[in-house]
């Protein structure tokens, strides 16, 4: 995950990944805006897997501390950035 501006970026390829980030954002009042597919992983030979990435916002006032946090302490690409090009 990383902290792009004020939103969230969390890309994954494991459906249950992004529902339990869905219900976390939820949790602290957030959402998630959007989903899509935005490219494939391979997994070995003839095998590969769509990469899903999720843009959540969390709420204004009250999520400052954390986009703030975030964006100082974690990275600025995702294990999946370079595919995403």
């Amino acid at each position: 995950m990383i902290c792009a501006g004020t939103d969230f970026i969390f890309e994954t390829v494991d459906q249950t990944q992004l529902e339990k980030f869905e219900r976390c954002i939820e949790e602290i009042g957030g959402r998630v805006r959007s989903v899509k597919a935005v490219g494939n992983w391979p997994m070995g030979p003839n095998r590969s897997f769509k990469v899903l990435r999720a843009i959540a916002s969390v709420p204004r006032p009250g999520g400052e501390e954390l986009v703030t946090y975030w964006a100082k302490k974690g990275g600025n690409q995702t294990r999946y950035s370079e595919i995403n090009t």
